[in-house]
C-alpha cells in the first residue's frame, strides 16, 4: 500500500531534486536529520472495491518541510530560512491535481493541499485517491457441457 508514499516522494524529487526525503518516523521524531529536508507520511482513510479488478484507495498525506537555518557561527542556533513551496503548488496546479506515476503504475487524484506554517517548518496536508489493481483469479475453463430435459440427459 505504500505506492502512494513512493509516488509522493517521486513528486517531491521532481520539484526539489536536492532536498533530503525522510520516511522513517522514528528518525524524524528523534530529530536525526539534516535541514533542509522533508518528512513524508501517509495514512489510509479507506479501501473500497471500485470494480472487480480494482480497489479505490483513499489516503491522507503529510509533508513536513523543515527549514534550513542561517548561522553566523557554528555555535549559533540561527534563524530559519523560509522554504519556498510555490514550485510544489505550481507543479500540482499544472498537473490539475492529478499525477500519473509511470514508475509505480498509479495515478494520484488529489484535493487541493492545505498548509500550516510553524516556526521552523511548514506542514502540507492533502487527501488523495488512486486505483490499485487486483490480481485476476484464474478460473478453470468448462470444456464439457451436459444438457438435461425433464430429468434425462440429452446428447448433443
Amino acid at each position: 500500500m505504500d505506492k502512494g508514499l513512493k509516488s509522493w516522494a517521486e513528486i517531491v524529487r521532481l520539484v526539489y531534486p536536492d532536498l533530503t526525503i525522510l520516511r522513517d518516523k522514528t528518525q524524524w521524531l528523534a530529530g536525526n536529520f539534516d535541514t533542509p529536508s522533508v518528512f513524508i507520511e501517509t495514512d489510509l482513510v479507506s479501501d473500497k472495491t471500485h470494480t472487480p479488478r480494482a480497489d479505490r484507495i483513499v489516503e491522507d498525506v503529510g509533508l513536513v518541510f523543515h527549514f534550513d537555518k542561517e548561522r553566523v557561527t557554528e555555535e549559533d542556533e540561527g534563524e530559519p530560512i523560509p522554504f519556498d513551496l510555490e514550485p510544489l503548488f505550481t507543479f500540482l496546479r499544472q498537473k490539475r491535481f492529478c499525477y500519473a506515476s509511470k514508475r509505480f503504475g498509479v495515478a494520484l487524484v488529489m484535493e487541493p493541499p492545505r498548509n500550516r506554517p510553524e516556526k521552523d517548518r511548514i506542514e502540507v496536508t492533502c487527501r488523495y485517491s488512486y486505483l490499485l489493481a487486483v490480481p485476476k483469479v484464474p478460473v478453470p475453463k468448462i470444456n464439457e457441457f451436459h444438457i438435461g430435459y425433464k430429468g434425462k440427459e440429452l446428447t448433443p
